[in-house]
């Protein structure tokens, strides 16, 4: 009989309803359980296949992936009562799975990046674009030879401080974007919107 002790791991295998009953009354004709049948099933293929090494395991379940996410890249998370709901509304509300929301704010936290989500992301670059479009329609109210006669010096100057001010927010939004491309490609960064 196999013992177990508090350094014991548990592996889970999802089987039909059907097999799971054969399995276990095999487990009970050699007078042992479930558990305890499988235990011993493990050791013995283990044994009968030489040894192992834990880091050649991991290497490779690393490169099945395809992605070079791993099991060592994957955490389960137990949240207190009433924050997996608050976790989901937060996330709908941005447009995102509730999973997706709670990596990005694990990122931006571990890595002091500001990283976006991609729909916020690309409403920004939709601003930005529609305000560089008010500065080039700007620009052309301010130009001598489109105004239809003198202009005064205050719609002038207004034009102007007009013009400015909209450059000043399309950079901002634009270096906004630029930061979070950066974090988004690289995985990282110190930077902040």
């Amino acid at each position: 009989m196999t013992k177990t002790s508090r350094s014991s791991r548990v592996i889970g295998a999802r089987v039909s309803s059907d097999t799971k009953a054969r399995f276990a009354a095999l487990a009970v004709r050699h007078h042992l359980s479930a558990s305890t049948l499988l235990a011993k099933m493990v050791d013995e293929v283990l044994k009968t296949n030489g040894e192992t090494s834990l880091a050649s395991g991991v290497q490779r379940s690393l490169r099945a992936t395809g992605s070079g996410i791993g099991v060592e890249d994957r955490i389960t998370l137990r949240l207190r009562e009433g924050d997996r709901a608050l976790a989901a509304e937060r996330a709908r509300s941005r447009g995102m799975r509730t999973c997706s929301y709670l990596a990005l704010l694990i990122h931006n936290h571990v890595r002091d990046a500001a990283a976006l989500p991609p729909n916020e992301l690309d409403q920004i670059k939709v601003t930005n674009a529609q305000l560089a479009a008010l500065g080039r329609q700007l620009r052309t109210f301010g130009m001598p030879n489109t105004q239809p006669g003198p202009a005064t010096p205050d719609l002038g100057e207004a034009i102007a401080t007009v013009r400015r001010e909209v450059e000043d927010a399309r950079e901002a939004t634009a270096a906004v974007v630029r930061r979070n491309l950066i974090s988004w490609e690289t995985g990282g960064g110190s930077t902040h919107a």
